[in-house]
């Protein structure tokens, strides 16, 4: 992968972090993040007039736009409640733990096999959720391995990353056979923001979203730029480099939430959450080396 690709897809991993660390400040995580979105597509407008509008959408796209609209919608409610019940060092890395998910998806649905190779990096990456949960290497730490592996932020977070599997699946199917990526990309994006609004009001209250946007306005200016930037970027690099590195290159945007949970917000055990974040980042190395 050359220089400028990589620099760029590493700024992409750094913006992705950054808005997961504001959002974990927010008081309402559901509407901060349902918000960014909303702002995400705001800013994604004039590419998408300028790229995308007019590409044609057979009856496939509409069904893929919809199915992934509706899986991404329930990802943004579990990372919401990810981040509201766990550490940003630990909900974040696990929910990103998706492309060593989308490979058992392939052998189960599309008749694929899974390297050697790869199923070292999935392996590796198991070992890592498990590593993320310690709070130190005595036997009484691992002992407490097991509570620790059944807690409400770990549960959603996991989910977090079957959901982002899922969608992956779907949004890879759609352009690359039914959709253009700009168009697609953009269409969905809306799909996801209006088919989750009527739970986020029914969850929340009008009130409660007024009252974000009024006193939150410019983190979450800042993170709907930077997700929708991130996503901009990557998909930029996708079309001149291999996806594989793009999407190894990308992991590093759990080394930078691990970083800014364990020294800007002061969560516990950076070190062992940073050695998890590595392993993470091999794994998921070895798994795109395989494509």
């Amino acid at each position: 992968m050359e220089t400028v690709p990589l620099l760029i897809v590493l700024l992409s991993a750094v913006g992705h972090a950054m808005w997961n660390f504001f959002a974990k400040q927010s008081h309402n995580k559901l509407i901060f993040i349902w918000a960014l979105y909303g702002l995400g597509a705001v800013f994604y407008l004039p590419l998408y007039l300028w790229q995308g509008l007019g590409a044609p959408l057979g009856w496939e796209a509409w069904v893929c736009i919809l199915a992934s609209g509706a899986v991404k919608a329930v990802y943004i409610v579990l990372i919401a409640e990810a981040l509201s019940t766990g550490d940003l060092s630990v909900a974040y890395p696990l929910s990103r733990i998706a492309p060593a998910i989308v490979p058992i998806w392939a052998v189960a649905f599309l008749g694929e096999s899974i390297s050697l190779l790869g199923g070292l990096g999935i392996a590796i990456v198991c070992s890592a959720i498990l590593v993320i949960h310690l709070e130190g290497a005595s036997a009484e730490h691992f002992a407490r391995l097991r509570r620790a592996l059944r807690s409400r932020a770990t549960a959603f977070a996991l989910l977090a990353a079957l959901t982002v599997s899922i969608y992956s699946v779907i949004d890879k199917l759609a352009m690359s056979r039914y959709a253009e990526p700009i168009a697609f990309n953009y269409i969905h994006w809306v799909a996801t923001v209006v088919l989750l609004a009527p739970y986020v009001l029914w969850r929340c209250g009008g009130r409660a979203i007024v009252e974000l946007f009024r006193t939150e306005w410019k983190p979450l200016g800042i993170a709907g730029f930077l997700d929708f930037g991130a996503y901009t970027l990557v998909l930029f690099v996708m079309e001149t480099s291999k996806v594989s590195y793009v999407v190894a290159a990308r992991q590093m945007s759990q080394m930078v939430a691990i970083f800014l949970g364990t020294v800007v917000l002061r969560e516990r055990c950076g070190g062992i959450r940073l050695l998890a974040g590595l392993l993470i980042l091999i794994g998921i190395t070895l798994i795109g080396a395989t494509h």
